[in-house]
């Protein structure tokens, strides 16, 4: 009987991704990106005040954080997503049940068509409990640069409100050169 029961205990964990590995991509790249040191167009706005640089020192792991959160392949989250397949190069994920609290309320996952590596990855992050509420919309879009499929655009937008204050908004863009 305790051997049945640890067989089945590792075949669990080994079980195959059910959704596209968006957590794969993005830590490729932050380890891409982080090597590479790139030049970074970046416009961020919170509320009316916007500020632009150019500049090469980002810390990849915090600015494609949010986009690693998107991750919804995890065991806990395997029957929790709606998967729609509108052709061969397209992934989406909608929550089957939207009473469910689950940050990530959808992603979408488009490949390109030669190398089937994602071209655009969005997905919609919502956060609510008697604290704040937030919502997240986040856009990467990637494509060939030299011989390696990079980041080449993001965007990362949305609200944070917290109870009795002025709901605050924000966007982050970062164009890579």
């Amino acid at each position: 009987m305790l051997i049945v029961s640890s067989c089945t205990d590792s075949t669990q964990q080994n079980q195959p991704a059910v959704y596209y590995d968006v957590l794969g991509f993005v830590k490729r790249q932050i380890t891409d990106l982080s090597d590479q040191k790139p030049v970074v167009n970046k416009s961020v706005a919170i509320n009316e005040k916007r500020n632009q640089e150019s500049t090469r020192d980002i810390n990849w792991e915090r600015e494609l954080e949010l986009f690693a959160q998107a991750d919804i392949n995890k065991p806990a989250l395997r029957t929790s997503y709606q998967i729609v397949r509108p052709d061969s190069l397209t992934y989406q994920y909608t929550l089957k049940n939207p009473e469910e609290h689950l940050t990530v309320r959808s992603l979408s996952v488009q490949l390109d068509s030669l190398t089937r590596q994602p071209r655009r990855i969005t997905a919609v992050l919502q956060t609510s409990n008697p604290l704040y509420s937030s919502e997240r919309t986040l856009l990467l879009e990637s494509g060939p640069k030299g011989s390696q499929w990079r980041v080449q655009h993001y965007t990362l937008s949305g609200y944070q409100k917290l109870p009795y204050f002025d709901k605050n908004s924000f966007l982050v863009e970062g164009r890579v050169q």
